[in-house]
C-alpha cells in the first residue's frame, strides 16, 4: 500500500512528497482543473495547510478535501511527474540540436 510519509507545500499549487518505498519528487495538484471542492486550495493560506493524514497515509487540507496517494505515487512513479517532464526550453534546445 502506497502511503506518503512527507508532504511540503510549494508554490503554484505544487506539493513536494516522498512515499514510503522512497518514491519522491514534485506533484501538481491543480485545483483549476480538478474543481469543485479543490478549488479552494488556490487560496495559498489554505494550500500551505497541507498535512499527512497518519491513517491513510494521504494529504488532506482543512475542510476534508484529499488526495489519493495511490493515484499520485502512479503519477510520480510513471512518467506524468513534475520532475521528469523536460522543460519548454530544454524542448526548444533539442529541436535545434536536430535541425
Amino acid at each position: 500500500m502506497n502511503r506518503i510519509v512527507s508532504a511540503e507545500p510549494l508554490p503554484d499549487c505544487r506539493l513536494k512528497v516522498t512515499f514510503n518505498d522512497g518514491v519522491s519528487g514534485i506533484f501538481p495538484v491543480e485545483p483549476e482543473r480538478r474543481g469543485g471542492v479543490f478549488l479552494k486550495l488556490l487560496d495559498p493560506r489554505i494550500f500551505n495547510a497541507v498535512t499527512v493524514n497518519p491513517d491513510f497515509g494521504c494529504v488532506e487540507w482543512p475542510g476534508g478535501v484529499d488526495l489519493c496517494p495511490d493515484a499520485m505515487h502512479q503519477a510520480m512513479a510513471g512518467s506524468e511527474s513534475e520532475v521528469e517532464l523536460p522543460t519548454a526550453v530544454a524542448l526548444r534546445e533539442d529541436a535545434k540540436k536536430n535541425q
